[in-house]
């Protein structure tokens, strides 16, 4: 049975600059403490793949925490005192999940 979740999610920043793996997940996580402070934010998140050029990486979270992830990316608003916006692109269970998508597949 598959204890995890998996997040394809894209960071928009006002004014783009680099951004390492080790800060996106730390802004991830103050999202998360901002929203449910710091009982709430004792949530495990690996940073399986992230792209600096884009801004695009897949997270996997605990099966749990999905739905207070989600929100709290929908919610937070800021990067290192810049507004931005995480939109979460693909939500699935299996890693495998994320590859296909049925909206794409030509008949």
């Amino acid at each position: 049975m598959n204890n995890y979740h998996y997040l394809d999610i894209k960071l928009i920043l006002q004014n783009p600059e680099e951004v390492t793996p080790a800060f996106f997940k730390k802004n991830i996580l103050e999202g998360v403490k901002q929203l449910f402070g710091e009982v709430g934010s004792s949530v495990n998140i690996d940073v399986l793949k992230f792209d600096p050029h884009c801004l695009e990486g897949i997270i996997r979270i605990p099966k749990s925490q999905h739905i207070k992830i989600r929100g709290s990316l929908t919610l937070y608003g800021w990067y290192e005192s810049q507004s931005c916006i995480y939109r979460v692109r693909k939500s699935a269970p299996l890693l495998l999940g994320l590859l296909g998508d049925s909206r794409e597949y030509i008949h």
